[in-house]
């Protein structure tokens, strides 16, 4: 069977041309490498060199034999250098998660800086309700999920990648459009349009509390799924929402967005399973929480 050290071995001679001098490289001594040779040759059942007492020289067979044992070679080395990427999470494939209400703050920003840093590393990229998701994690059917803090963390390790504040959005003609700052006080008697308990319990019970703590009872119009169309809805003059900042970036034409006095502040984390060995997590957590330092400061500084 030829193994790598013959094809060592016979490159080393083609080389040097030199039986002495060939040996000398290897360190070892000449008989081994004689011996060497001719077993490779005899395993390959073609003459690689012509011997003479004055010289050695390649034969037609050995010039093409040495070329492609190069081809050979470099794929060993790509071979090597690809175990240690994928030992340190510089590849592989890795499947994340995320709320579709971040592809309005962080997922963007994440996904490109990740994919730069990582080109070898196969993202898989799903939209998933925040209530699939941890569950998503837990039976191992995606690496990472970007989501509002799951209420059972039980078996999952969590990082807090942004931090956002909450935010009132109001419809056409709304009374409150003047003013520049809501009081939570001033919402007392509102429709409410907000995302069920179920689907988002963090979300839900951070817009609820918030309202209890200020005297306020929401009125509830409308549960819905998705904070986009909660935003839509609201414009269609069917409530008013508490929605976090980063849903302004949808830009609609027909909402406006108010700041509210003493906003709370909802938390987005990643959320992975604590045995999932993939090296690739690692890797991701690191660069997300670069990713959203960035975009925290222009949010400062905005």
């Amino acid at each position: 069977m030829i193994e790598l050290r013959h094809l060592q071995y016979f490159r080393t001679l083609a080389e040097t041309l030199h039986f002495g001098r060939a040996a000398e490289r290897l360190h070892i001594s000449q008989p081994p490498l004689s011996r060497q040779i001719a077993l490779l040759e005899e395993e390959l059942g073609v003459k690689l060199f012509d011997r003479s007492r004055r010289r050695v020289e390649l034969t037609e067979a050995g010039q093409r034999f040495y070329l492609d044992t190069a081809t050979v070679f470099a794929a060993f080395e790509q071979a090597k250098r690809n175990a240690l990427a994928a030992a340190r999470g510089a590849a592989g494939e890795l499947s994340v998660g995320f709320m579709m209400s971040t592809a309005y703050s962080v997922t963007p920003v994440i996904t490109r800086r990740y994919a730069a840093q990582y080109p070898q590393v196969t993202l898989k990229l799903t939209e998933t309700l925040p209530l699939d998701l941890a569950q998503d994690i837990s039976d191992g059917n995606k690496d990472v999920a970007i989501m509002y803090r799951p209420q059972d963390c039980s078996g999952l390790e969590t990082v807090t990648l942004y931090r956002e504040e909450m935010t009132v959005v109001l419809p056409p003609g709304h009374r409150l459009l003047e003013q520049p700052l809501i009081d939570p006080t001033e919402l007392a008697g509102e429709t409410f349009i907000i995302v069920p308990r179920r689907i988002a319990p963090a979300l839900h019970d951070m817009i609820f509390n918030y309202c209890l703590q200020h005297g306020v009872t929401p009125n509830i119009g409308l549960e819905i799924n998705m904070q986009q169309t909660i935003v839509n809805l609201v414009g269609e003059g069917l409530g008013i929402a508490i929605v976090p900042r980063s849903m302004r970036n949808m830009r609609l034409a027909t909402t406006t967005f108010r700041p509210l006095r003493d906003a709370p502040l909802i938390e987005v984390v990643a959320v992975w399973k604590a045995d999932n060995h993939n090296p690739c997590i690692a890797p991701f957590i690191e660069s997300a929480q670069q990713a959203c330092l960035l975009v925290s400061r222009e949010d400062n500084v905005a």
